[in-house]
């Protein structure tokens, strides 16, 4: 496995003062700096792997490119439209060809893509309208009916000011010994029900390994998609963490298993509820990095997403 990509936040200052050139990165920013800055960096695959080649746009590192014997792999962090000036409908419309084009210099398509983040600035204003240019790319692209990745949409803020900041993990099997399958959630009602174009989790297999990628994950009334307990963060948090655990579960891992976490807060003094949920588990208080950011639905006061990693018996 390979360390490659961050996440960064912070004041503005603080993030461009440790963004690096020589991996893509998201540049994210908190402007009221009410947690410490995050760092949180990715557990890939690729054992064994090729040297690594650079995706760049604008002078900008947006993307690495690697393979073992099994795979291809990219991962794309930081990658933003190309008219930061557009209307944000407009630049969110844009992002997913940006994103496909940086894939087809990786010699692959989207429906290659396992997983992907999209940060959106004022997510709560507007995530109907990106929301909707995600669904009509993905139809045009049968995505649908090829592989529909794990995803986060939050909302944050980011260094260049665009009205959305994307990235993604891409696979590309040499053989049968990888492939990927979408994990649906024990808890949950699939997003597509609602509309919203994601897969709850996806997993992706190598001989000697497999990692669980769980989509940003909020509290939901079972099979449904009306927010759950609307203004408690403590029942908030602890429903949000059962149907986590649930989709962990489902795939035989546990809380050890986890590889990476980002938990994402409505407000600072919700963290409290957090580490209390914690510490109430006999988890660390480090299980997560940490950061304020709008959910995308005003009510949702907690989110979290998840990696979790299992080596195979070879």
């Amino acid at each position: 496995m390979n360390t490659l990509s961050e996440c960064l936040w912070g004041t503005p200052d603080e993030v461009a003062a440790r963004v690096r050139a020589d991996m893509p990165a998201f540049r994210l920013v908190n402007p009221a700096g009410d947690l410490p800055p995050a760092t949180c960096p990715f557990t890939l695959p690729g054992r064994g792997a090729s040297p690594r080649r650079p995706l760049v746009r604008a002078d900008r590192r947006v993307g690495t490119v690697w393979e073992d014997d099994h795979a291809v792999y990219c991962c794309l962090a930081g990658v933003l439209p190309p008219d930061l000036s557009a209307p944000r409908g407009a630049q969110a419309a844009a992002i997913f060809p940006e994103m496909e084009a940086l894939l087809a210099e990786a010699g692959m398509t989207f429906a290659h893509v396992v997983r992907t983040w999209l940060y959106i600035d004022r997510v709560c204003e507007w995530y109907g309208e990106f929301n909707a240019a995600r669904s009509a790319f993905f139809e045009t692209r049968n995505v649908f009916n090829t592989f529909l990745p794990a995803s986060t949409g939050i909302g944050s803020a980011n260094l260049e000011g665009a009205a959305i900041m994307a990235g993604a993990i891409a696979v590309k099997p040499k053989d049968a010994s990888v492939h990927a399958e979408i994990v649906e959630s024990p808890l949950q009602a699939p997003a597509m029900a609602y509309r919203s174009s994601f897969s709850r989790a996806a997993e992706i297999f190598w001989p000697d390994s497999r990692i669980l990628f769980v989509s940003g994950t909020a509290s939901i009334e079972p099979n449904s998609h009306e927010v759950a307990f609307v203004g408690d963060i403590e029942k908030q948090v602890d429903c949000t963490m059962k149907a986590v655990y649930a989709i962990l579960e489902s795939r035989g891992y546990g809380w050890a298993d986890v590889s990476r976490a980002i938990v994402y807060l409505k407000e600072p003094s919700f963290r409290a509820a957090w580490q209390a949920w914690l510490a109430a588990r006999g988890l660390p208080s480090d299980f997560a990095a940490e950061t304020v950011c709008d959910v995308c639905r005003d009510e949702w006061l907690f989110e979290i997403e998840l990696d979790a990693v299992k080596m195979l018996p070879m």
